[in-house]
């Protein structure tokens, strides 16, 4: 699964890594040309703000809670 989303500052780098955390499943964030363990707070902030984003995670797990947290992030 993918989902689309942005981060604007980083407050909002530490809120998508506590959301991440909350999962036992791997989470990945695709920039145009790197992609970094959401769970691993140093790396997303390399991640550059206002730039579309992709969250991955397997189509296997159930990801009704993730979609939810997530929605702020796709304002």
């Amino acid at each position: 699964m993918i989902i689309q989303f942005q981060i604007k500052n980083n407050d909002e780098v530490i809120k998508l890594n506590k959301i991440a955390t909350q999962y036992t499943y791997d989470i990945w964030v695709h920039s145009d040309n790197q992609m970094f363990d959401a769970k691993t707070l140093l790396a997303l902030y390399t991640l550059p703000f206002k730039t579309d984003l992709k969250m991955v995670i397997e189509d296997d797990v159930n990801s009704k809670a993730l979609l939810k947290d997530m929605e702020y992030f796709q304002k």
